[in-house]
């Protein structure tokens, strides 16, 4: 019996990257003769993946060509490619990742991400795209429709604060200019805005800037800050109630009366430290702690009727006063009937 002929295999288009990258981190100053042997490529073909390799790696700055050796060579030896897309879970998170980046379009980082996953997506074979297409078709990621970012903005606040420079600019329709610390830039709810340091002598407190709403941004070059150890907004909010951070610290204490209300709101992690207890009169007492005062009003409010705020003081006056009012609008809609 004749033997079957084996079709031979070659490298795609992102193996053969991985396996370049590899031999030059090797430090042998390879050429593009020897990245054609190993991976069984075309010249043409290895030039391509080079070019890949600087404009869609990372590596424009960091891969160099040795006229002496001959080769090639990286100027920080210890950069590397991930070895990405190596399973079929990974090219279905990948385009699910792609996914969810549509979640902050108009933005320049979405620009500059989806032109990497579109060069990634070409390197998978035909029976991968199909099985992730069908499956991340799938898995939808929800959300508002992104705000549109000015790309000079973005731009002058990266430089800002990869060499921790002060900024001044305008804000709204506000005539006075505002000076800050950049500290991060946060995408919430289909806004981008920039959390900083104000400084400004009636102020001298953290605060929150849309980029929309930001203008006239210049660069204090001459003057820079240095960041505290805690300045990440994770480490500073307390809850998931909103982007927000208050002045102080609330032991709160909550009453849910529906059985559906509270299912829901156990679903979420709404901070570190929350609890439930459950009551003879089939109530539910929630209690946690947090800084996001305004932003918890407004949450204890949408669930109308079935939440009831027991402490702090400020968060029962709020909400009684609020619950007025709305009765107050309801009974004059009623008598105008």
């Amino acid at each position: 019996m004749a033997k079957e002929k084996v079709k031979k295999q070659y490298l795609n288009g992102l193996e053969r990257i991985l396996k370049i990258d590899q031999m030059i981190s090797q430090g042998g100053y390879p050429s593009v003769e020897d990245f054609a042997r190993v991976t069984e490529a075309s010249i043409p073909t290895i030039n391509r993946d080079l070019r890949d390799l600087r404009l869609k790696f990372g590596a424009e700055d960091i891969l160099q060509y040795d006229r002496i050796r001959k080769g090639f060579y990286y100027t920080q030896p210890s950069f590397r490619i991930p070895a990405m897309l190596t399973s079929e879970k990974q090219i279905v998170a990948a385009q699910l990742m792609s996914n969810l980046l549509n979640l902050i379009k108009n933005t320049p980082v979405y620009k500059k991400a989806i032109e990497v996953f579109n060069s990634l997506s070409d390197n998978i074979d035909e029976d991968s795209k199909l099985n992730s297409k069908k499956l991340s078709n799938r898995i939808l990621f929800l959300g508002m429709d992104p705000v549109k970012v000015d790309d000079e903005i973005w731009t002058k606040l990266e430089e800002a604060m990869s060499k921790n420079n002060y900024i001044r600019f305008k804000y709204l329709n506000y005539d006075n200019v505002i000076v800050v610390q950049p500290w991060q830039l946060i995408y919430s709810e289909g806004m981008w805005s920039l959390y900083t340091y104000n400084q400004m002598p009636d102020v001298k407190a953290n605060r929150f800037y849309n980029l929309p709403g930001i203008h006239d941004l210049e660069i204090d070059k001459k003057n820079t800050f240095e960041l505290p150890p805690d300045f990440e907004y994770t480490k500073r909010a307390k809850g998931n109630f909103r982007r927000y951070i208050g002045p102080k610290l609330l032991n709160c204490k909550l009453k849910i009366t529906s059985e559906k209300t509270l299912n829901y709101i156990k679903t979420y992690n709404w901070a570190e430290d929350q609890k439930f207890e459950a009551q003879s009169d089939g109530s539910t007492i929630m209690t946690f702690t947090t800084n996001q005062d305004y932003p918890l009003l407004g949450w204890v409010l949408s669930h109308g009727m079935y939440v009831q705020p027991l402490e702090p003081e400020w968060l029962v006056d709020e909400w009684k006063k609020n619950v007025r009012g709305m009765m107050k609008t309801v009974n004059t809609i009623l008598n105008d009937k």
